[in-house]
């Protein structure tokens, strides 16, 4: 336990997604390494420009 430096998304002191960083108490289930997201990418398939409905922008 404790916080995952190493961990996809944390950025400056902070999860990039979550808005309270679980990993300080528990285990996070959100946690994977930088490697881990990459090869997950590859596998599943990840489009750059993909925009949720409903999206304005």
């Amino acid at each position: 336990m404790g916080i995952q430096k190493d961990c996809f998304a944390y950025r400056l002191g902070r999860c990039s997604i979550l808005t309270e960083m679980i990993c300080r108490r528990e285990n996070c289930s959100f946690y994977k390494t930088k490697e881990q997201m990459d090869t997950d990418r590859e596998k599943y398939g990840f489009v750059k420009d993909y925009k949720p409905k409903g999206d304005k922008a």
